[in-house]
């Protein structure tokens, strides 16, 4: 289903570089639009990279919001999450929608979705009460926004289940392999890891579910390279073969070298992103 999904088609990227740049355009669109008042107010707007910064921290707060509730959340709904709050900053600044608030909306949203079941007064009573009306009023106000900004394409394919399907596979058609289970607590790791790099954008779930079994090697004495290659890539040439282990090499480097920083770094960057608001920079007009 992945091949014929708006996910491939739409949010599926080249390269690094592709999503780079249009982060970059999104903040300089906003500081274009606002740079005079910016200018009149002495207000400094925030670079691309703060803006970057600033959403990977509350990527981690998302993620972090998800363990929360009970029954626990299908790793598919985390999934889901993620990915629209990586797509929503794909094509907005930071500046525009702060990540504080969108990120409870991503939540939301996906928990519907993924139709897990939960009321708007449940969701909000997870969140401290000095907060939990504005949160809630915050998140059922900006429902349509999140979806225009996702352009409605609301399926998301993860690695979870094809990394169900490649477990599978490897104890039917490679049986000297043992016990193949072994491999799964690494890589379950590893893929929630991944949620909050740029991979997903990046490569198919299904590359990212065996980058995510590679690594589970790492922490056995098992290793799949000739599932990979004599079983599921047999028929091709030892260049293509060659090709594939280059990506899953370089999904997993991706994954292992994404850092998430902590409160205290970003602190300073979100205080300046609140002067960069629009109602701080233009106050009789509502965003």
């Amino acid at each position: 289903m992945f091949h014929w999904s708006t996910q491939k088609d739409h949010w599926l990227f080249k390269g690094e570089e592709d999503l780079e740049r249009l982060r970059a355009a999104a903040n300089s669109a906003y500081c274009e639009k606002h740079a005079k008042a910016a200018a009149e107010k002495g207000v400094q707007m925030l670079s691309s990279a703060e803006e970057r910064l600033l959403c990977q921290y509350f990527i981690k707060k998302l993620l972090e919001f998800c363990n929360v509730f009970e029954p626990r959340v299908p790793r598919s709904a985390v999934a889901t999450a993620a990915a629209y709050f990586k797509r929503f900053y794909l094509n907005t600044s930071a500046m525009e929608y702060s990540p504080r608030q969108i990120f409870f909306c991503c939540v939301y949203l996906a928990f519907k979705i993924d139709e897990y079941v939960v009321s708007v007064d449940q969701f909000g009573n997870t969140i401290t009460p000095d907060l939990r009306q504005d949160v809630v009023q915050y998140v059922l106000s900006h429902e349509l926004l999140l979806l225009k900004r996702l352009k409605f394409h609301l399926t998301i394919h993860t690695p979870f289940r094809p990394m169900e399907g490649f477990l599978i596979d490897i104890k039917t058609r490679t049986p000297d392999i043992p016990n193949p289970d072994q491999l799964r607590p690494a890589a379950e790791a590893f893929l929630e890891r991944s949620l909050a790099s740029d991979v997903p954008l990046l490569y198919p779930p299904s590359q990212i579910a065996l980058a995510a079994l590679r690594h589970g090697c790492s922490h056995t004495k098992i290793s799949i390279d000739g599932y990979i290659l004599s079983v599921l890539f047999k028929s091709e040439d030892s260049e293509k073969a060659d090709s594939i282990m280059d990506t899953l090499e370089k999904i997993e480097e991706m994954v292992l070298q994404t850092v998430l920083p902590d409160g205290e770094s970003v602190r300073h960057i979100e205080k300046k992103m609140m002067k960069c608001r629009v109602e701080e920079l233009s106050p009789p007009k509502r965003y």
